[in-house]
């Protein structure tokens, strides 16, 4: 069965299954999805688990068209960072599930509309996400920016 987004394309099962094979069972460190045909939203590339961050910025940026226009994709990312607790004066290594509407200023019109419209639904499909980030060029989610919005929420 799939779910209904908002925007009138439904999710995959198959994509509810790799979000769940990343928040749950930690088997891979990340999943891109991509809007197939205006219809449903499909697993574009699944991450191993000892991937890299880099992997993930270079499987979410997918490629250009052959009109040089960028793609719209969203991203689930497990991601990995040291936090400092000042009070104990130890660290401990902290896992925060990440979710990304990449959509790059060089994507087309209709395609940031369609990712737009689907990103609230998706909010609510994939329960257990920690951050939500909407980004237009790299500097948005460079390790630097988002370790530094997942720090913001924590505790010392």
């Amino acid at each position: 069965m799939r779910s209904m987004m908002e925007s009138g394309i439904q999710i995959t099962q198959d994509s509810k299954h790799a979000f769940e094979e990343i928040w749950k069972k930690r088997t891979h460190r990340y999943a891109v999805f991509a809007v197939q045909e205006n219809r449903e939203i499909i697993v574009d590339v699944l991450g191993k688990r000892d991937a890299s961050y880099d992997e993930f910025l270079a499987d979410l940026q997918g490629e250009q068209d052959e009109d040089g226009a960028c793609q719209c994709r969203f991203g689930i990312y497990d991601f990995e960072y040291e936090h400092y607790f000042k009070p104990m004066d130890s660290s401990t290594t902290k896992l925060k599930l990440i979710l990304v509407l990449w959509c790059p200023e060089q994507a087309r019109i209709r395609d940031k509309m369609i990712y737009s419209s689907s990103m609230s639904s998706i909010i609510q499909t994939f329960i257990g996400v920690q951050k939500y980030i909407q980004a237009n060029n790299l500097d948005d989610i460079s390790r630097e920016a988002v370790e530094m919005k997942l720090r913001a929420m924590d505790r010392d």
